[in-house]
């Protein structure tokens, strides 16, 4: 196998394994946004929209070593963010009164427990 063969499958494979989402500031604004994938469908309004997708992703059977990336409405040529799905789902964002907001690990809301 010569090297550009090499590079062509690295290259075609990670092409096939990235989901693109595009978010918007929620109409209420308070640091929400709205969440749209690739195939036009919409997630619900989420402080870490980044987070929320790759749980979502996830649980639709996305490969955890999938790329999923961030662009914002305003600017969908520039990737605001990305990273690996099984990555980015196992993490939150916390924040309280004395402290910046900061990533933790991340566990469903009780109603969601089993």
């Amino acid at each position: 196998m010569t090297t550009k063969t090499i590079e062509r499958s690295v290259g075609s494979a990670s092409a096939a394994s990235r989901h693109r989402i595009i978010v918007r500031e929620a109409n209420d604004r308070h640091g929400r946004f709205e969440i749209s994938l690739a195939d036009g469908s919409t997630l619900p309004a989420s402080r870490a929209p980044m987070l929320a997708a790759a749980r979502y992703l996830l649980g639709e059977g996305a490969n955890p070593s999938a790329v999923v990336e961030m662009v914002h409405a305003t600017r969908p040529d520039t990737v605001a963010a990305f990273g690996k799905i099984g990555s980015l789902a196992k993490l939150d964002v916390r924040e309280d009164q004395t402290s910046e907001p900061r990533f933790c690990k991340w566990r469903p809301p009780p109603q969601d427990r089993r």
